[in-house]
């Protein structure tokens, strides 16, 4: 209640970036401090009902989706406020600042937010560099997923390009990868699930990942494929079939909407994605056909519309084995995560 009624007034007072700026140096300044992260980890031990997934152990089924923090700042405050993983990124090769502000906008009667951030981040030598120091594998209690994206300004054909280099610089510091080509965000990403390009780009990463791990002489990374919410039936099915015939790991469903629903047509909205609330139907939709399509056998993480208990729960029995949360983490403060997580019941895993 402490953050509804007095934190959340005060960082909703400024604008939306830059209260997220705030919130995001106030966790920085908590991972610096070992003794609390410790503490608060004790805390939040009552969470762990441990799902198993992709040849993974999470503590609980309640992740923290990319975008919060993109470029891998705070994972160890995320951790010890009891996420079950922690997804960073979306991460492009190099730096790149993003789309003009603002870019991000708050809709409290919608419980929503609408982004178009277009992948800012440091790019992925940084996030290595700060992922290999301050939450290296050895010294983490759960996965860290790490969001790959293409350039703003790399072409289309070239998609391939940046993903194999954002995979060979950070493969090493993750638990699984995700292939984010949903973002609507950046011009032409989304033609990436179109087919022509889809077969190429999938099996070009199933390729590098076997060619990686040779390399190194290990085992590659479960790797996931982030879906957009605006793909008809027929293109899901067939984004689907494409996954499993590249030997990808598993989806995430779903990246944000461009398609309000007709409840905010009424409405003046800001160009960009939305997320939270409005989307929660797209999303279970997209599970359900998901799990259908594949007999349960292809698992998928649950992002999009969790606002509450019950919204989660609808995400566990529409099909998904784990959830992804980032818009509820907002409106709903720092012991959102641990909260969740102890009301959700023991999910079926993987």
């Amino acid at each position: 209640m402490i953050y509804k009624n007095l934190l959340r007034p005060i960082l909703f007072s400024f604008e939306a970036e830059r209260a997220h700026e705030i919130g995001s140096a106030s966790l920085r300044v908590l991972s610096k401090f070992p003794p609390i992260l410790t503490l608060l980890r004790n805390l939040t031990q009552g969470t762990q009902k441990p799902v198993e997934a992709f040849g993974l152990q999470f503590p609980n089924a309640i992740g923290q989706a990319a975008g919060l923090d993109k470029d891998g700042m705070f994972p160890n405050a995320s951790e010890a406020l009891g996420f079950g993983h922690i997804e960073v990124g979306t991460v492009t090769p190099l730096p790149q600042p993003g789309n003009e502000k603002p870019r991000l906008f708050r809709l409290p009667n919608d419980s929503a937010l609408i982004n178009r951030m277009g992948f800012n981040n440091f790019g992925a030598e940084a996030l290595h560099h700060k992922i290999s120091k301050s939450f290296p594998k050895s010294n983490r209690h759960v996965p860290l997923g790490i969001n790959l994206g293409k350039g703003k300004h790399t072409a289309i054909d070239d998609a391939l390009v940046d993903y194999c280099k954002g995979f060979d610089v950070l493969a090493a510091d993750a638990d699984y990868i995700t292939i984010n080509i949903s973002s609507p965000n950046t011009p032409n990403l989304r033609k990436l699930q179109e087919s022509e390009y889809l077969e190429p780009l999938l099996a070009g990463i199933k390729n590098h990942r076997s060619e990686w791990s040779k390399f190194n002489n290990l085992p590659s990374p479960p790797c996931l494929l982030k879906i957009s919410p605006d793909e008809s039936y027929k293109s899901l099915e067939t984004i689907v079939a494409k996954a499993v015939e590249n030997s990808f790991d598993g989806l995430i469903a779903c990246n944000t909407s461009i398609t309000p629903p007709a409840s905010m047509l009424s409405q003046s909205l800001p160009q960009g994605g939305i997320s939270g609330k409005p989307i929660e139907k797209k999303s279970n939709d997209m599970i359900k056909f998901i799990s259908k399509l594949t007999d349960n056998k292809f698992p998928v993480i649950g992002s999009g519309g969790i606002y509450d208990y019950d919204s989660a729960q609808r995400k566990l029995d529409a099909g998904a084995v784990l959830l992804q949360i980032y818009t509820s983490f907002i409106y709903e403060g720092p012991t959102w995560p641990s909260r969740l997580a102890k009301r959700m019941p023991l999910a079926k895993g993987w």
